[in-house]
């Protein structure tokens, strides 16, 4: 900056200083499109960058007694502004992440009602398909399965053969295999 234009921004500054609302809307002109520049660079927003213009000239306005007239306004201004920037950006990331723990708290608070739907309304299909099914399948399978007994262990007790109770439990399988690939499809 020459020295002519070291003087006028000082003289400005010392009028601001005594409280001259004509130096602060001057150099407002002057400056605030320069600051805005800057906050449209990182922020992408109109609205944001005007806030971050407001609060600028706003602390100017305050800290009007305190700015040195023989340093750069532009200078003081453009620290100001990347300090409005930094608390900006750290007030939308805490508000991004506020948003997206509360989106993830909700969404499995969701995921743990829409699983114990389905597992419900699967134990019901389960039930119904079990219960369609022949009797000796039926005890078979339950026997296996929900008992833990082996094919021998079954066998003895339904008083048939080991080759049998495969045969009966193949089928039980194959009918419930069939039936809950058409509960899932239908989902």
């Amino acid at each position: 900056m020459d020295t002519q234009k070291k003087q006028e921004e000082s003289e400005w500054i010392a009028l601001l200083a005594n409280d001259s609302e004509y130096a602060f809307k001057h150099l407002y002109g002057r400056y605030n499109n320069r600051v805005y520049k800057l906050a449209m660079r990182y922020l992408k927003s109109t609205e944001l960058s005007q806030e971050i213009v407001q609060d600028v000239f706003l602390k100017l306005w305050f800290e009007r007694k305190n700015i040195q007239s023989d340093r750069p306004l532009e200078a003081w201004l453009i620290t100001v502004a990347k300090n409005k920037l930094i608390n900006q950006f750290k007030k939308l990331t805490y508000e991004w992440n506020m948003q997206n723990n509360y989106k993830a708290e909700n969404n499995t608070e969701v995921c743990e009602v829409e699983a114990k739907l389905m597992t419900a309304e699967y134990d019901k299909y389960f039930r119904t398909t079990l219960n369609q099914l022949p009797q000796m399948q039926k005890q078979v399978f339950e026997f296996a399965k929900i008992d833990g007994l082996s094919h021998n262990e079954i066998a003895v007790r339904l008083k048939i053969s080991p080759l049998t109770v495969k045969t009966h439990m193949a089928r039980a399988m194959g009918k419930i295999k069939k039936s809950l690939k058409q509960f899932v499809i239908s989902l």
